[in-house]
């Protein structure tokens, strides 16, 4: 069977997305959200996988990639908006959808699911401390929960982290990938190679830093909010096995009762953060699976 590809199309608000698959008006749609430090194309391994019998789109958050910067700012409430509002341009707003989103990704779709429930048939969270629910920090911090979590800390601060990485973004990335994987191979080099360029244009490491910048924000409204929202739709949590892992099953607790009885958490084995592509076919199983429920 002829493996599907995916195309570069531009959205409403300067959204930009990689999408294919199935007819849109046949099947039912996939959305996917990117993490940081990387873009839509982290989910190229898994995009043939789920596009067999959906159709896809996997989206650069705004100011990453290749989408558009956030013209507000970038807590997970304005994010989500400008998102939501990208993505029922294009399928339609009576379209329903899969959302799947992993690292800041999952901050996004937390606050797009308290936010557009009606417009979901599930949510998936892949290994992602989320504003909110991300324990206080006490610092200092044990090695390994440093080794782990740093980047909170240090991408929120002012100037600094601008400073110290320009011109040095690819070491950066290579660090942070080898520092997190189990499997760093299956982050190819033409991958890095990629991720390299686009965090390397003017702004493109000023707007991943925001999304750390508006962490504590992103936190507030959650508490504000969206703590008190339920969700009626099921959500699949999936932590790796050197990442997240279990504690991924605390975003269960955003679905109602009902949904909770049909939600699900996944640990993936001999993997570390970057789920999609360190172990692509198990993910993608497992999110078929879940969404074959819905």
């Amino acid at each position: 069977m002829k493996q599907p590809t995916y195309t570069s199309k531009s959205l409403t608000n300067g959204i930009h997305a990689l999408t294919g698959g199935t007819n849109p008006d046949t099947s039912t749609p996939i959305i996917c959200l990117a993490g940081w430090p990387q873009t839509a194309e982290s989910f190229a391994e898994v995009f043939p996988l789920l596009a067999q019998d959906h159709h896809v789109l996997i989206l650069d958050p705004p100011g990453l990639g290749s989408s558009a910067p956030s013209p507000k700012d970038y807590t997970t409430k304005t994010i989500s908006s400008i998102l939501a509002a990208a993505v029922s341009t294009e399928l339609g707003d009576q379209t329903r959808y899969h959302l799947i989103a992993h690292d800041i990704g999952a901050w996004i779709a937390y606050a797009w699911a308290s936010q557009f429930s009606s417009s979901l048939l599930s949510v998936t969270f892949i290994d992602a401390g989320i504003p909110g629910l991300l324990p206080p920090l006490q610092f200092p911090l044990p090695e390994a929960a440093n080794l782990r979590l740093w980047q909170f800390s240090f991408n929120a601060l002012p100037e600094l982290p601008e400073i110290l990485t320009e011109g040095k973004e690819r070491e950066l990335l290579d660090w942070f990938f080898d520092l997190k994987c189990v499997q760093p191979e299956r982050i190819t080099r033409a991958k890095r190679d990629h991720y390299v360029a686009n965090y390397s244009k003017p702004g493109g490491m000023t707007n991943g830093f925001n999304y750390y910048r508006a962490f504590a924000g992103s936190a507030k409204q959650f508490v504000d909010e969206f703590s008190q929202v339920k969700i009626p739709v099921p959500v699949l949590a999936i932590g790796a096995e050197k990442g997240m892992g279990s504690a991924m099953k605390s975003v269960l607790g955003i679905a109602t009762t009902e949904a909770q009885s049909r939600s699900k958490l996944v640990v993936v084995d001999d993997c570390g953060h970057f789920v999609p592509e360190e172990q692509p076919e198990i993910m993608a199983k497992e999110i078929l699976a879940f969404i074959g429920t819905c």
